[in-house]
């Protein structure tokens, strides 16, 4: 990851992350409420984690649809 890191077209690559993949941890975590795991082990947490980010898909995907139907 260092040596990625320290070329110019991987650093403006991690530079994107912030507006393109921090903003759905930040609606998980603040949003949502969901700042931790409530299951243990690490095949547990990977299906919470999956749910979790299945229901964000689907409220993008009811957002989208709702805002066509007004428009």
């Amino acid at each position: 990851m260092r040596s990625a890191l320290q070329t110019d077209r991987g650093g403006e690559l991690y530079r994107k992350r912030q507006g393109m993949i921090e903003p759905v941890f930040a609606d998980t975590k603040f949003n949502r409420r969901i700042d931790r795991f409530l299951r243990r082990g690490r095949a547990a947490a990977r299906s919470e984690w999956r749910l979790i980010t299945a229901t964000h898909n689907l409220s993008k995907l009811y957002r989208h649809r709702a805002a066509l139907a007004i428009g």
